[in-house]
């Protein structure tokens, strides 16, 4: 009987002043209890609209604004000793990998029921902020990285693997699950989840053998609800802890753990477009982008940046051997256009073919410009709460509302 008149009510409420009858005014004072409750039921469903939207807006600082707090960035740091480097799939757009919570990006896209082109990550050079973490890592200001990326962009750009820790694994490493076997991980110049005889967030065999015992290798990718290798999770706290500043670039900050690891420092310092859930923690709070964030902190510190050499990079010399070029992006902007037909992946339900594409996972698109006129069903309100914070993966529109 409440559901029927709070029905009645809110449709009397939809109509104007102009076009309502007696009996809907009638029926407004009758009900005055519930009328008011149901419009500040509705404006609070407005506000939170507005304010999520305010927080999913870019915004980026003035010029002046960002050098200025670049400066505060770096006497903080002289005052620290040394940092520890938090990233997120924002810290790699600029190599044209999309980021996820973006205004093109994996969800956001998704959401709207479009695809979204994707490079191979072989032809994803390192960028400005990861030759910059390199140079900060080398001069001894930056102590350890923690990433939440599985691009593998960090090592490639020159940082020990010591130094940096994969929250959620790479996608050009895979390993042996066999505890008897002398083999443990194995190093790859290719991305091993391009080929895998099998699609699925539980199927993690890569289609190859571990020469030590013959048996399955597997991906070291870590999906969405599943556990974190447990030896970096300790080390990434380890290393979080006992840092006093930690600098967050490109990440919104939602996922755990690694949510929780920055907050382990005493001092915090976010660097992002967007709102992210800490804001209110940090000390510092820069709305720039990372690779002029990076690029302007090592000409405060006195830092030399050196250049992405392909030739020191396994995976970048078997690119330039192939005869390929990298993916480049000179406005700072991710270009679509950039990303060829035969090279692009996007993010539907599709299957593709060919060397080139990672047909398992993800259908073939055609060029960026084209790729906004594929559609296909929006998310689910459940596939958006199981949103994958690793490798974005095509889902089932009929399963997901299942």
């Amino acid at each position: 009987a409440r559901e029927a008149l709070e029905a009645r009510v809110r449709s009397a409420l939809s109509r104007s002043h102009s076009v309502r009858t007696q009996e809907d005014e009638q029926l407004l004072r009758d009900h005055a209890f519930v009328a008011s409750a149901l419009e500040a039921r509705d404006a609070r469903r407005r506000d939170r609209k507005t304010e999520k939207e305010a927080r999913a807006e870019e915004r980026e600082d003035p010029g002046e604004r960002t050098s200025s707090n670049v400066q505060a960035l770096a006497n903080m740091i002289r005052d620290a000793g040394s940092f520890v480097l938090h990233t997120g799939a924002g810290f790699s757009t600029a190599a044209c990998i999309p980021d996820f919570r973006g205004s093109t990006g994996v969800w956001t896209m998704r959401a709207k029921g479009l695809a979204v082109p994707m490079p191979r990550f072989e032809r994803c050079a390192p960028t400005k902020a990861h030759m910059c973490a390199v140079a900060l890592y080398d001069a001894g200001y930056l102590s350890h990285a923690v990433t939440q990326n599985v691009d593998g962009l960090h090592g490639r750009a020159g940082m020990p693997r010591t130094a940096v820790s994969e929250l959620h694994g790479t996608v050009f490493r895979e390993k042996c699950t066999n505890e008897a076997c002398l083999v443990t991980t194995i190093a790859r110049d290719f991305d091993v989840t391009s080929k895998k005889p099998h699609n699925g967030a539980h199927r993690h065999v890569t289609g190859r053998l571990c020469p030590g015992c013959g048996r399955d290798l597997r991906d070291v990718v870590v999906r969405f609800g599943k556990r974190i290798d447990d030896d970096v999770l300790a080390k990434a706290t380890e290393v979080s802890r006992a840092s006093s500043l930690s600098l967050v670039m490109g990440t919104s900050l939602k996922i755990p753990p690694a949510n929780s690891l920055p907050k382990l420092s005493k001092t915090l310092v976010i660097v992002n477009l967007q709102w992210t859930a800490q804001d209110k923690h940090s000390k510092l709070k820069l709305n720039a982008r990372c690779d002029d964030v990076l690029e302007a902190l090592c000409g405060a510190l006195g830092v030399t940046v050196c250049s992405y050499d392909p030739g020191a990079d396994a995976i970048g010399a078997r690119v330039l051997a192939a005869g390929e070029t990298f993916v480049k992006d000179e406005s700072g902007h991710r270009r679509r256009r950039d990303v060829k037909a035969e090279e692009a992946t996007t993010f539907n339900a599709g299957e593709g073919e060919g060397d080139d594409a990672r047909s398992v996972r993800f259908g073939v698109g055609g060029e960026g410009e084209s790729n906004k006129h594929e559609k296909f069903a929006p998310l689910s309100k459940r596939a958006r709460r199981m949103k994958n914070p690793s490798v974005p993966i095509p889902t089932n529109p009929a399963t997901d509302r299942a």
